[in-house]
């Protein structure tokens, strides 16, 4: 009777707003952490449903389908400007690059290390309106698209379609949310254990190994639970070939390349690992994640055209030409999509002239350049990527540099912003994963496409204002580039933007390796187990964390094998996320504790 009614009342509750706010922002949280130090993310639709069935269902007296999907499709969606505002901060502190106002806090107060709020309000106001500019065309695309994109049946959003299922099993029986439950205690309790020796100037975290090794050998061993749940939560080819790759670099070449005179070690692991990464790691594993998923892509397409004999010319499926005559019908035909879609694409152009991120180029070359992102780039790339996703469940980062970043390198651009900011001048390409699967599987959840635009918005909002203040305490308390945060993507990133702001790939990472390394991982990715990004991974984290993520890629391999893969599925998975999400946030309150105190 009680679920009859909360059915008939709708999923978007007041509860389930609080639930949600509070999720997306937790979520959020834990992603920008891992995605700052370590390149990846997780998604952790299954650890929402639970605590809104264990909330609402058991403790709140009864929960509808529907509301369970608004709390998922909300906790899920983020806005967090992480990478965007982190990566700025860490360039004017590390290299003391200048930024215009509007893009960054006053290089004074980030080299002196505290919070400038004057001069943080410029930023945030581009921020803020570079994000509804992203994310209100996105929405337009995934609108217009919805129909057709659904219809095709190579379109499953294979993750979304797990969630789904999900969702079912949750209302069959609540025995996940105790599974969870228990395991974010654990995580919270051993993690908090771990650290309370800190207060007292004891390091009970991680051991350094590198003075008891060889000359040249860097190795140190963390003992938090969230990297071995990350081990177990990664693919099994992932988290050893990370492993292996990471006992190479650091056991088996950094002696060699010591003994050579191509870097100098040290007895503190992240000295010699910082030293050793861009003499030698950052070129090979650089050249593995920006060229080895573009070669992956054409050796796979080469192998399936041969493998076919022929090729059909006609697919059934709508082509880029057909879809954008469908785009431009759709808005013709519903006019205030057709407003909402000027009156933002206008606002673009305003920026574009207002602030210029070309400069010293003249302001209506970017006009130009946002013209062509916001009506053909970002259309492409809107539709390639939801393909790929809905396909594969997979991304392509190779998609930005083609239809962005080359050709404002091309214009003869040698500096940082136009690079950093052109997303918030383009349609959001995650949008129509982010809406559009979710409507592909309405029946399941129980949503409307008006259901699934609120629940975005509502987790959209809260993160990106809780992005800003994370970036700033974890900049403030942990810092960029230190053990508790090695930022790696931050170090990635750097290298690939200095190639294009020197101009000279040859200056910042040596080519040989560069390319050896792309064409190697797409062969291993190809014929092998291995893991193009496992491989690259492991070469640039730092040695403190590639032995637990192995551990937990074993430990992930012998559940496998010993109870099933079903077993990761229904419990394993629902442990490792349990205790990472509770260990990582407790880490980093521990950290900053100890800081203050």
């Amino acid at each position: 009777m009680v679920i009859c009614m909360m059915g008939e009342l709708g999923g978007l509750t007041f509860r389930s707003i609080v639930l949600s706010v509070f999720l997306a922002v937790l979520f959020s949280f834990i992603n920008g952490y891992l995605g700052i130090n370590f390149g990846m993310g997780f998604g952790f639709g299954a650890v929402a449903i639970a605590i809104a069935y264990a909330l609402f269902h058991k403790l709140g007296g009864g929960s509808s389908r529907r509301e369970l999907s608004i709390v998922l499709i909300a906790s899920s969606s983020s806005m967090a400007i992480y990478h965007s505002f982190g990566f700025i901060i860490y360039l004017i502190e590390k290299d003391g690059v200048s930024f215009p106002n509007w893009l960054a806090p006053s290089t004074f107060s980030i080299i002196n290390r505290f919070v400038d709020f004057n001069s943080l309000i410029p930023p945030i106001i581009f921020f803020s309106i570079g994000t509804v500019i992203s994310c209100v065309g996105g929405l337009i695309f995934s609108y217009a698209f919805r129909d057709i994109l659904i219809s095709d049946k190579r379109m499953v959003w294979p993750h979304t379609a797990i969630v789904a299922n999900l969702v079912d099993g949750f209302l069959r029986g609540g025995v996940h949310a105790r599974i969870i439950g228990w395991s974010a205690l654990i995580g919270f309790v051993v993690t908090f254990l771990q650290y309370l020796p800190s207060f007292w100037g004891y390091d009970f975290t991680t051991i350094n190994l590198t003075p008891l090794l060889p000359y040249g050998m860097i190795m140190a061993l963390s003992f938090n639970l969230s990297f071995f749940a990350i081990g177990y939560i990664i693919n099994v080819d992932v988290s050893l070939s990370l492993m292996l790759s990471g006992i190479l670099t650091y056991l088996v070449i950094s002696p060699v390349l010591a003994s050579l005179g191509f870097f100098k070690p040290s007895i503190d692991p992240m000295a010699s690992y910082n030293s050793l990464l861009f003499a030698f790691s950052i070129s090979p594993s650089l050249g593995i994640l920006l060229l080895g998923g573009g070669l992956l892509s054409i050796f796979v397409f080469v192998k399936g055209f041969k493998s076919r004999g022929t090729v059909k010319s006609d697919d059934g499926r709508a082509g880029y030409v057909q879809l954008y005559k469908i785009f431009i019908s759709f808005l013709l035909r519903n006019k205030r999509s057709l407003i909402i879609f000027i009156a933002t694409f206008s606002l673009a152009l305003i920026m574009a002239w207002v602030l210029n991120p070309l400069s010293p180029l003249p302001p209506y070359i970017f006009m130009v350049f946002v013209g062509y992102m916001f009506l053909l780039g970002g259309f492409i790339e809107c539709i390639t990527m939801a393909r790929l996703s809905g396909e594969t469940g997979m991304g392509m980062g190779m998609m930005g540099i083609l239809l962005y970043d080359l050709p404002i390198f091309s214009l003869g651009y040698r500096n940082y912003p136009a690079y950093l900011v052109s997303w918030f001048f383009k349609p959001g390409i995650g949008i129509i994963e982010g809406t559009v699967s979710y409507y592909k599987y309405a029946d399941k959840f129980d949503v409307s496409w008006s259901d699934i635009v609120k629940a975005k918005i509502i987790g959209w909002i809260p993160t990106f204002i809780s992005s800003i203040i994370f970036v700033l305490v974890l900049w403030i308390y942990l810092g960029f580039g230190t053990p508790l945060m090695p930022a790696i993507s931050f170090i990635q990133m750097k290298a690939y933007y200095s190639m294009l702001v020197s101009g000279n790939i040859s200056a910042v990472i040596d080519p040989i390796t560069f390319l050896g390394g792309g064409i190697l991982g797409a062969l291993l990715e190809l014929f092998t187990p291995i893991s193009m990004f496992g491989i690259a991974m492991g070469m640039l984290l730092p040695p403190h964390y590639i032995i637990p993520m192995g551990i937990g890629g074993l430990i992930r391999w012998y559940t496998d094998r010993r109870f099933g893969k079903d077993f990761f599925r229904n419990v394993g998975s629902m442990v490792a996320t349990g205790i990472m999400a509770t260990s990582i946030i407790t880490q980093v309150l521990m950290s900053i504790l100890t800081k203050i105190f």
